[in-house]
């Protein structure tokens, strides 16, 4: 059995319960701490793929066989789990986790299938229930099923229902929730963030009253009597956010256990996650209490690169439970939100081709350090100094893992790591460059991933929410090459997969890589749609 096999069984088995270590020796062999028997167990040995019983001695394997052969190294004090014949593997390792949102999404408030008055209320006033007095609840991104409906693979929302295209997006009005959330402010907003909503308590903390003006390219929304609805709509937003404290430590300690929680639910042992300095600290603070019970590989922001360099951090710093493995940044947005970027404007709105992204700005709050250029402008290289910013990532051995997902958006990134990969003579060894996401991929593109010997960070479960609009976007023609990940594969490309937990503004992936896979091989939505899969009956 390879090692890497070893670490993920061991990994699974572990978390099946505490291990104490045991001294005991029992037929010539030490006793194990943990013996799951009776069992039908994938090991992921090509040699040896299925075993009856497994044994775990500490945090690694000891053996693996018959029942009947393991039974002998167990002692009094072994534990020892008759699987009565159910399939056991080894642990997930999960590519693409925004622990940091995900926690919130799950302490917080969530909000993406709501569009009417009676679920908006009743989220935030079960948010406030989780939430200390004085937490602020933000997010929720409200909305985003409010035209098609949830788990389709594209039917619209019944017509004439609250918030449907008959009856007009939902508009939410401080209203709703300020009797559900007097202790809480409140700072939400819709998935495509071009509105937002405040309560009371944090319009008065922000000192927006009937008579603050509206800031340029910003709009305070009122009602007839010229009082503030909550609603703020561009720069307005900014008057709430400049005022919302950082998250209380203990809080974000409380949201990475939510994490953790549904990790183990999934199956997941290992998470690969964009991280903060603040998350890093919750993470090592968590360690230290014995309460990490999965492996977190971190993965801080391009801007962070020279920083890094300059403290010795390399490739692979840290342990197995907390390990650098590189850098993240972006070229282009989502789909969700028309961000994407691509040679050819988009089918729905022929004045947009999506956004060019760029982390040239570190200043801000966590995951935000980056600059976006208006949605009618673009040129052949990002702005900035990306190109820069990928060399100071070469000095510190950090990979670059990248964002891209139109099929702009990856030539852009194809071009600079073909240009930096073979200057620095890199391509034809094992560097592990990465594309996050490898969304729509021209055809001309696709054997670059070979040639260049990369890693595509692919996201499956992406398929089974984005076919709602992906038609409707960039049409059948472009579709088609949306997704190819046996296309990739077959020109040489490492493929990884990962959830992309909680998913993006305009959608829920779930901690549960099975969902994932389930997209990759069916192309269908969780519902089951289309029937029989791409194409339909």
């Amino acid at each position: 059995m390879n090692k890497r096999s070893v670490r993920l069984m061991a990994v699974c088995a572990a978390l099946a319960g505490a291990l104490a270590f045991v001294e005991a020796r029992q037929s010539g062999r030490a006793a194990a701490d943990l013996v799951l028997f009776n069992g039908r167990i994938y090991t992921l040995d090509p040699a040896r793929p299925w075993v009856e019983a497994v044994a775990i001695r500490g945090a690694r394997i000891a053996a693996v066989g018959t029942t009947a052969d393991l039974r002998t190294m167990t002692a009094a004090a072994t534990r020892v789990i008759d699987l009565r014949g159910a399939f056991a593997l080894p642990g997930f390792n999960d590519a693409h986790v925004h622990i940091d949102s995900t926690g919130a999404l799950l302490v917080g408030v969530n909000l993406l299938d709501v569009h009417e008055p009676g679920s908006f209320t009743a989220r935030l006033r079960d948010a406030a229930g989780r939430l200390p007095k004085g937490s602020w609840i933000t997010r929720g991104e409200w909305g985003a099923y409010e035209k098609w409906t949830a788990g389709s693979a594209g039917s619209p929302a019944t017509a004439g229902a609250p918030g449907s295209a008959a009856a007009g997006p939902f508009m939410p009005t401080r209203d709703l929730i300020d009797a559900v959330t007097p202790d809480h402010p409140v700072f939400v907003n819709r998935f495509d963030r071009s509105l937002f909503l405040a309560n009371s308590l944090a319009l008065r903390l922000a000192n927006i009253s009937a008579t603050t003006p509206d800031p340029p390219d910003g709009e305070i929304l009122r009602d007839t009597s010229g009082r503030p609805t909550g609603v703020l709509r561009g720069a307005a937003a900014e008057l709430v956010r400049k005022v919302i404290p950082p998250v209380p430590f203990e809080q974000r300690l409380a949201q990475v256990r939510a994490v953790l929680e549904e990790a183990r639910e999934g199956g997941v042992t290992t998470m690969q996650d964009l991280t903060s300095p603040e998350q890093l600290r919750a993470y090592q603070e968590l360690r230290r209490r014995g309460e990490l019970t999965a492996r977190i590989m971190v993965r801080p922001t391009l801007d962070k690169a020279a920083h890094m360099t300059a403290l010795g951090i390399s490739q692979g710093f840290g342990d197995e439970w907390l390990r650098f493995i590189g850098y993240k940044a972006w070229v282009d947005g989502i789909m969700g939100s028309s961000g994407a970027l691509f040679f050819e404007p988009y089918d729905h709105d022929r004045s947009n081709r999506g956004l060019l992204r760029d982390i040239m700005k570190p200043e801000g709050r966590e995951g935000a350090a980056m600059a976006m250029t208006s949605r009618d402008h673009y040129t052949d290289t990002p702005p900035g100094n990306l190109e820069k910013l990928l060399e100071e990532g070469i000095k510190s051995g950090l990979t670059p893992h990248v964002h891209a997902i139109g099929d702009q958006g990856n030539r852009i990134i194809l071009d600079l790591y073909d240009k930096l990969l073979t200057k620095h003579g890199l391509v034809a060894r094992d560097h592990r460059w990465r594309v996050i996401h490898a969304q729509v991929v021209h055809p001309d593109d696709v054997a670059r991933f070979g040639r260049l010997n990369l890693v595509a960070e692919i996201n499956p479960y992406h398929v089974s929410d984005d076919m709602r609009w992906m038609e409707e976007r960039i049409g059948a023609r472009r579709s088609a090459g949306a997704y190819a990940f046996r296309a990739l594969k077959d020109a040489g490309a490492v493929l990884i997969i990962g959830s992309d937990s909680p998913g993006t503004n305009a959608a829920r992936y779930y901690l549960n890589p099975l969902y994932g896979l389930y997209s990759a091989v069916t192309r269908q939505t969780l519902k089951g749609e289309p029937a029989n899969g791409p194409g339909g009956p």
